[in-house]
């Protein structure tokens, strides 16, 4: 998406504070259809060399011509932000954050279906403690298995950036590296789905929200 697909964009978010009934849209608590500054490219260019890849198209070009975060689905967009050591993506200016994002984990591989299937491997030998002689042997056994899966659970995460929450300890990411860049997946491990994609990329996941958003105050 280029700069003419964003034109009028951020105005027409910032606009939606003002509407009657702006306050009872989803999210917007979270929010407030606010959005922080555009990012320059000097900006972006550093943001990328600490990622390790260039930025999804889609998203570069909203950082350059929308705003950086804020205002968005459900409870907003999480924004990248340099601090000490580098920069990353945080809840700037939301009151529901997801939880941040470092560019260097967003960097890494995203492997995170090939992972859920060794989940589903390991979580089916949970140690019993049936099958052990004693408890200690139970135990040790069990930390052993419970930190593999934790592990694993983690590192789904990585090659992504947790960009906003949902609710519930559910949240949206988008996918930075690999065959599904660009891409908007959701965190439903909470009700033990694992990380699924939405089948959208970030320009149109925003624009339908928006569109919606319109519609709904609007009626």
């Amino acid at each position: 998406m280029s700069e003419e697909t964003w034109a009028g964009v951020r105005e027409r978010v910032l606009r939606l504070a003002g509407r009657p009934g702006a306050d009872k849209v989803f999210g917007a608590q979270g929010h407030g259809f606010r959005l922080g500054p555009v990012m320059d490219e000097e900006q972006l260019r550093a943001l990328e060399a600490d990622l390790g890849v260039g930025l999804p198209g889609q998203y570069r070009s909203f950082l350059l011509h929308v705003g950086g975060g804020g205002a968005g689905p459900d409870y907003g967009l999480m924004t990248p932000t340099l601090g000490s050591s580098g920069w990353q993506w945080l809840g700037a200016g939301l009151a529901f954050s997801a939880q941040p994002t470092t560019a260097e984990f967003a960097g890494r591989s995203f492997v995170a279906e090939e992972l859920q299937k060794e989940l589903d491997a390991i979580e089916a030998q949970q140690p019993a403690s049936d099958d052990y002689a004693s408890e200690d042997e139970f135990r040790c056994a069990h930390a052993a298995w419970d930190a593999r899966y934790e592990e694993l659970y983690d590192a789904q995460e990585a090659g992504a950036v947790y960009l906003g929450e949902q609710g519930c300890g559910y949240a949206s990411l988008m996918v930075m590296t690999g065959p599904h860049r660009g891409a908007i997946w959701e965190d439903l491990r909470p009700a033990d789905r694992g990380i699924e994609p939405t089948g959208h990329d970030f320009g149109p996941w925003y624009r339908s929200w928006l569109e919606r958003t319109e519609r709904q105050l609007q009626s």
